[in-house]
């Protein structure tokens, strides 16, 4: 179900007024991080008696939260080692350490003596032994609070480390050492799973991070968190099952939506097909073939319930498969004047960001859906910025670019890839849950493109027909497209091509509308 990911202040924020009551959050995380650590000791060792824990510790509450978990450990028979890395640690959590029965290697090396090659710390070859042979590690050394860059001696540690590594290792609250630097990083903090308290943090939710966070669990520890606040919602299949817009009981075909599609040419048929056989089964009232009659001559073969003569649309997808210039004017002349809401892909996008402002455009004043890949994003940020941006630099920071996008251009961007990110103009994002590598395939996109535009004509039928007649907000928008991006995975799963992904849309769909798994 819906995770809301919020910034690390909001969260510090929201523990202030808990502590200042008095509530023990420190005791709730550490049992929840002990009972984790419990359950990976007993799944890959069969018991917590017997077994070795080490516990990395920093100097903060991070590491408070590791050490009262060690403590926790020992208590059921774990042999626990603290190496504490700064002159000082959490004092209580390493004192309840040290009374269940923990052994603690000082390894608080001056940076000014660490080489590059290890620390010059004489405890180096204890530490590293424990380490090596433990079979679970706590990382407790850095939290949110921390700067980003270990201390010479730390990452001399890990390093030697590293190549040795057989345990599994846990982060508490984030990995240490978070980076999303490539430089290195083999020789990084690379956790298997990471728990966190209170809210999941939103620098853990970033695609380019998930080698080093590992399965990431969000314990609650009884705060208060706004989701008005967040930054960035986390959907998966659950969403899908509760959000889907499903018809009303009392509904016609206008009111579940009306899907204009314009796509396919003379060179690119196929789009056109499964672009609207996609808006078919994405569950609107009704899809209207705009453009070529070539290309409807197809569709209407496959599906002649599609409508070819104009009229009103309630969303419209335009690009797919490059329609001509011809059939392209008279759309959007129709749209000119309205606030109905577009789903642009493909060769539509060569359309965004032509004029000073998209505000100077017939886009700007309605909710406009952008689906570019890296090398199409690439492409429009090199116009709007007047400078080289390649796909490659999309891709190391697809989220950045994104919201970057989302920004200049007011439209929202999703922007396609293994991790799909959904920006909004007012900097929320949107991240469903990856698809299965079967939507790597020709044609993939244009099923999208029609999913999104069934969808986007169901919600602004609604909202018209709704009594409060209240448009839907930008963030809400992005949600919808997130929901078509799992209805899109979901029928990848199904597929192994475009046009059986296109078909298999009409299972999930007809699972989705009545109710089964």
């Amino acid at each position: 179900m819906s995770v809301f990911a919020y910034p690390s202040e909001v969260i510090r924020e929201a523990e202030v007024p808990l502590l200042e009551a008095g509530v023990a959050l420190m005791a709730r995380a550490a049992r929840a991080l002990a009972n984790i650590a419990g359950e990976t000791l007993a799944t890959d060792r069969g018991r917590v008696t017997g077994s070795r824990v080490c516990v990395l510790a920093g100097p903060g509450n991070n590491a408070g939260d590791a050490l009262f978990a060690a403590a926790a450990l020992a208590r059921r028979g774990a042999a626990v080692t603290i190496i504490t890395l700064f002159e000082h640690t959490h004092a209580e959590g390493l004192a309840a350490a040290r009374r269940s029965g923990a052994q603690v290697i000082a390894f608080a090396a001056d940076p000014a003596e660490a080489t590059a090659a290890g620390p010059a710390d004489p405890d180096h070859a204890e530490a590293l032994r424990e380490l090596t042979r433990a079979d679970l590690v706590l990382d407790g050394i850095l939290g949110t609070g921390g700067r980003r860059g270990l201390p010479e001696h730390i990452a001399g540690l890990i390093a030697a480390w590293a190549p040795h590594r057989r345990g599994r290792l846990i982060a508490v609250d984030v990995p240490s050492d978070l980076s999303f630097e490539t430089t290195g990083a083999e020789q990084r903090i690379h956790a298997d799973r990471t728990v966190t308290f209170g809210g999941l943090k939103a620098e853990l939710v970033d695609p380019r991070v998930s080698a080093f966070t590992g399965a990431i669990d969000v314990i609650d520890i009884g705060l208060d968190l706004d989701p008005e606040l967040a930054t960035a919602e986390l959907l998966d299949e659950g969403d899908l099952v509760t959000g889907f817009p499903r018809p009303a009981d009392d509904g016609h075909k206008y009111s579940r939506g009306i899907a204009g599609v314009l796509a396919g040419s003379e060179e690119y048929p196929g789009a056109g097909v499964l672009t609207t056989t996609s808006a078919v089964n994405s569950g609107a009232g009704m899809v209207r073939c705009l453009g070529s009659a070539a290309v409807a001559e197809f569709v209407i073969g496959l599906h002649p319930e599609v409508v070819t003569a104009s009229g009103r649309v309630d969303a419209v997808v335009l690009g797919p498969g490059d329609p001509e210039p011809e059939f392209l004017q008279p759309v959007i002349d129709a749209l000119t004047g309205t606030t109905i809401p577009v789903v642009i892909d493909a060769g539509g996008l060569d359309m965004v960001g032509r004029a000073e402002t998209m505000a100077d455009t017939w886009l700007g004043d309605r909710p406009l859906l952008i689906t570019p890949h890296a090398a199409e994003l690439a492409r429009l940020l090199s116009r709007l910025l007047g400078e080289i941006i390649t796909a490659g630099r999309i891709g190391q920071d697809p989220l950045g670019w994104a919201r970057q996008a989302a920004e200049l251009t007011g439209a929202i961007v999703l922007l396609k890839g293994h991790h799909t990110v959904i920006a909004a103009p007012d900097g929320h994002t949107v991240l469903p849950e990856p698809g299965p590598a079967s939507l790597a395939t020709a044609g993939a996109g244009d099923v999208l493109a029609g999913v999104l535009g069934g969808l986007f004509a169901i919600a602004s039928a609604r909202s018209r027909y709704s009594s409060d007649d209240r448009s839907l907000l930008s963030h809400q928008w992005a949600r919808l497209a997130g929901l078509a991006v799992l209805i899109h995975n979901a029928a990848g799963r199904r597929a192994i091509n475009a046009s059986g992904i296109a078909d298999a849309l009409a299972e999930v769909v007809d699972a989705l509308i009545h109710g089964q798994d």
